[in-house]
């Protein structure tokens, strides 16, 4: 996503375009491996820890990130853009993105079972990665 993108998805939600902003959704882009706060925060040692967690959690509340809360303990964070799901490593807490269009059948299923309006479901597959099963070898 280019910068002048960045600078339009921050307008549509009726944000102030910061440089701040920018750099943090920029680096969520160029770090491409759901950061969390902290890998952010060892790109752009300049921001403060507390500015980004701030802006973290406007831009999850406001549907410009997803917070994944899998993992190590740490949020992880990834600019909302199509369903798809996650699979984790349990040794050292990497996430691949997956994308498995049937599974969108749950979200209908759980509607029709439960009677809710469903917008949206998290899916998260545990296992172990290819280099950690290298590792344990």
């Amino acid at each position: 996503m280019e910068e002048e993108q960045l600078v339009f998805l921050l307008k549509k939600r009726g944000l102030r375009v910061t440089a701040q902003r920018v750099l943090i959704l920029k680096t969520i882009i160029t770090l491409n491996d759901h950061p969390s706060a902290e890998d952010i925060h060892r790109e752009l040692p300049y921001m403060s820890l507390p500015t980004i967690y701030g802006n973290l959690k406007l831009f999850v509340k406001l549907g410009i990130l997803n917070e994944l809360p899998y993992g190590d303990g740490k949020s992880k964070y990834e600019l909302f853009e199509s369903q798809h799901y996650h699979v984790i490593c349990k040794s050292c807490g990497k996430i691949v993105d997956l994308e498995y269009p049937q599974l969108k059948e749950v979200e209908h299923a759980a509607a029709q079972l439960t009677h809710f309006k469903v917008n949206t479901h998290y899916l998260g597959i545990y296992g172990v990665c290819t280099a950690c099963q290298e590792q344990q070898r």
